[in-house]
């Protein structure tokens, strides 16, 4: 049985919308900087991956910059509410860049996972979060705690509720089209009775494919965002989140918590670690923080891809057994529709 979990996030890298990404990692004590993973990504044939994929039962996968992304920019977003909220003399988008990506960094490190360490709603969250947006946008310095120096409470909230609702609607984000593509591929290929098989539907059970999510985003993506695009939620089983798990990629907790809910879907409780793929965007969190647990893990290098971009450059990527270029070279992806491909060549090798 096959198994797909979802988050997103990056490390020594770049996150959620607005930058490039940069792989920084560290193998014998020397710092290996990569752009992209070299000044062309690599594109790796499914025949050099170093997984080995007689033993997958699950696939888990992130979501923002994996599987969904921002319709637009963030920061045009935030600049557009800007406008419709009719604040005075609002921040340019450049402005905006520089005020959100010190804010997100700032209250990514004072609240871990939304709010969920602190114990505060991920709308409380972000409404802090934003009020420090307008602040470092307007040209507030760190640690000077006034972050409503630049507008009054009422056009504040009037600002807020705009940016709040877009991103908890459908015009905020979308499902990227090698995800869909990839799911689609996934959904067929369980339809699809192996050779052999009788006509008896439960014959097949070791073929059928489970997916589930776990990811770094808040909860209202699993509970809201993901229902209102055409109904994803219903393509998945569990959702691991970090703002319920109080812990992020790449730590132990919320691997530990995604690998719970797929012994528990599988109905195997010695299932093993390397039994389950993790796929996602983050070096640092994806990636090593996936391999440092004991799971099967490929790089989605979307260092190209327009509508994605990455914030959460300060997070340290784990080591693991084997740690090197060669081997994140090699586990390396440039589309999710390679995956489909390296499920393909699986099955033709059981056969």
């Amino acid at each position: 049985m096959l198994l797909l979990l979802v988050r997103s996030f990056s490390s020594r890298t770049t996150v959620v919308g607005l930058c490039t990404t940069c792989l920084l990692w560290w193998c014998n004590n020397a710092v290996t900087t990569v752009t992209g993973l070299s000044s062309k990504p690599t594109t790796i044939a499914c025949t050099s991956s170093t997984l080995d994929v007689s033993k997958i039962r699950a696939i888990s996968f992130d979501v923002t910059g994996t599987l969904l992304a921002t319709r637009e920019p963030v920061v045009k977003s935030y600049h557009d509410a800007s406008i419709w909220a009719k604040l005075p003399n609002p921040p340019t988008l450049d402005e905006f860049k520089r005020g959100f990506k010190i804010a997100f960094k700032e209250r990514s490190i004072e609240s871990p996972c939304f709010g969920g360490v602190e114990g505060i709603s991920g709308r409380e969250w972000w409404q802090t979060t934003i009020r420090r947006v307008l602040y470092h946008a307007k040209g507030g310095e760190s640690g000077d705690n006034d972050d409503g120096k630049y507008y009054t409470e009422e056009e504040f909230q009037r600002y807020f509720r705009r940016v709040y609702q877009h991103f908890g609607s459908p015009s905020g984000y979308m499902v990227l089209e090698d995800a869909s593509s990839l799911l689609s591929s996934i959904t067929e290929a369980t339809k699809q009775p192996s050779s052999g098989d009788s006509d008896n539907d439960n014959d097949n059970d070791n073929d059928s494919l489970l997916l589930g999510i776990t990811s770094n985003t808040p909860i209202r993506h699993m509970e809201s965002v993901l229902p209102m695009l055409d109904s994803f939620h219903k393509q998945f089983s569990w959702f691991t989140c970090s703002q319920e798990i109080g812990h992020e990629k790449p730590a132990k907790e919320i691997f530990e918590d995604a690998f719970t809910n797929a012994k528990f879907w599988l109905d195997d409780p010695s299932l093993a670690k390397d039994s389950i793929l993790h796929i996602g965007d983050s070096y640092a969190c994806d990636y090593c923080g996936a391999r440092a647990y004991g799971f099967q893990a490929l790089l989605l290098d979307r260092s190209d891809h327009p509508s994605v971009t990455a914030y959460q450059d300060w997070l340290e990527a784990p080591d693991y057994p084997g740690k090197s270029l060669e081997d994140v070279e090699n586990n390396t992806i440039t589309s999710l529709e390679e995956v489909a491909s390296i499920l393909s060549l699986a099955k033709q090798a059981s056969y």
